[in-house]
């Protein structure tokens, strides 16, 4: 009985433990929902290591292969499917959640409607766009475009919990597709009927299962008559014809490198820019999704606006700096151990790509100010002369430098949008340049996101 604590010595620990457990589940609150946002981010990159690990001994180098090819354009399209639509949902739905019914009706319509067009180009272009991989995966990749359908409705329904405020359904969006695809994925593993078909059904699979789990809860944030749907597309489209530039190239952007590199590297040199390039994103796990920061600058004045802005900007600035010195650190040890020794000349570039993914990110916070106070042209216009140099830098240093001068390419062009879109808040949005470093100022804001 002497080993027993008293009740009066472990309640207080444990009552604080489990209100902690249930503000985070909750998500209630901007901290918790960031943090919940960081941790599923993380289990999100576990899941995906764990399929990646699973489809590449199971199919083997070639198998594996044509997986890649055949799932590769449905991704592309259904992220191009919402361009603009994604953010014009999550912003209206934050200002006016009474048409909420109506905005995601509007919202899933113009998203199908957009998949249903570029899929069905892709159909016929489908050997093409395949190249060499043509004959192996072109009926697997002209079927696993429906993917880009759901996913676009996923991408949809993920902002409409956003602009409500419910970050827990929001954030489990995003993180429950990738779960459900693994277990049937380890469910096909263990009944030993895991090839290539049954890998992509399995994709499909857990984002469709993700949606019909999802549901019920979409259907309580769902307010609003009907009767306003023509207001609501026009909203909508008006918003998102401004927004779709910025979204487009951003898209562009994070697929420069694979579409470019393809015919300008050697395979050697492709293959170690592809593990710096996505060792390298890791590192983009360690903040909340920018939809939860965009939620909760919408609907508030300028000077609100700005001042969550810079907050979020010098955390985002403050947390980056210690994994970047930490990752330094550890890449050689890590390249050796989980790749071998033959991609110890990828270390060179993944700093530099390590780089470029921290200042993506700080210029990503930023760019959700753009967004927040109705100046998506701005923010498309940049992000234009981003894509623009990119592809430039790209197709000049690649073949001249390999890895490393496509490592600078983005680089560069991440560089350059950073710095217009600091100038911006001076010149155009007439905001003042924010401090860059925390102070204990800062911590009042940090306390309140928490309440």
């Amino acid at each position: 009985m002497g080993d027993v604590l008293p009740p009066s010595a472990a309640t207080p620990a444990t009552a604080r433990l489990q209100r902690f457990f249930g503000k985070l589940i909750s998500a209630d609150r901007l901290g918790y929902a960031a943090l919940q946002s960081i941790l599923l981010q993380a289990a999100g990159v576990l899941v995906n290591f764990v399929t990646g690990v699973i489809t590449a001994r199971a199919l083997g180098a070639e198998g594996r292969g044509v997986y890649a090819a055949a799932t590769a354009w449905a991704t592309l399209l259904s992220s191009a499917a919402v361009v603009g639509l994604s953010d014009a949902v999550l912003i209206h739905v934050r200002k006016t959640p009474e048409h909420a019914r109506a905005l995601f009706l509007c919202g899933v319509l113009a998203a199908l409607l957009l998949a249903t067009l570029m899929c069905g180009a892709a159909f016929v272009f489908m050997p093409l766009l395949l190249g060499s991989h043509g004959a192996a995966a072109l009926d697997l990749a002209r079927a696993t475009l429906i993917l880009a359908h759901f996913t676009a409705v996923g991408m949809i329904m993920r902002q409409v919990f956003a602009g409500q405020g419910r970050y827990l359904a929001a954030n489990l969006a995003a993180f429950l597709p990738f779960a459900l695809h693994a277990v049937l994925l380890i469910s096909c593993l263990l009944l030993g009927r895991l090839d290539v078909t049954a890998a992509i059904v399995c994709v499909v699979g857990g984002t469709v299962l993700a949606l019909l789990a999802l549901l019920p809860a979409l259907l309580k944030e769902l307010k609003g008559p009907l009767t306003g749907m023509r207001q609501a597309w026009r909203s909508l489209v008006a918003f998102a014809r401004r927004a779709a530039p910025a979204d487009l190239f951003a898209l562009g952007t994070s697929w420069a490198d694979k579409l470019i590199l393809i015919p300008l590297l050697p395979a050697a040199q492709l293959g170690i820019y592809v593990v710096a390039a996505n060792l390298s994103r890791i590192l983009i796990i360690f903040t909340p999704a920018t939809g939860i920061l965009l939620s909760a600058m919408s609907g508030q004045n300028r000077e609100r606006s700005a001042h969550l802005h810079h907050l979020a900007l010098r955390l985002t600035i403050a947390s980056y700096i210690p994994l970047v010195a930490l990752t330094f650190l550890l890449d050689r040890l890590v390249m050796t151990v989980f790749y071998g020794a033959e991609f110890l000349a990828a270390v060179a570039v993944f700093r530099v790509l390590v780089v470029e993914a921290v200042l993506n990110r700080v210029a990503t916070v930023t760019s959700q100010l753009y967004l927040s106070v109705g100046r998506p042209t701005l923010n498309s216009v940049i992000r234009g002369v981003e894509l623009a140099l990119v592809l430039v830098l790209m197709v000049v240093l690649a073949p001249r430098y390999g890895p490393m001068g496509a490592a600078l390419g983005l680089l560069a062009g991440t560089i350059v949008r950073l710095v217009l879109l600091w100038a911006g808040l001076i010149t155009h949005l007439s905001i003042p340049f924010p401090r860059l470093w925390l102070a204990r100022s800062d911590l009042a804001g940090m306390r309140a996101a928490f309440k």
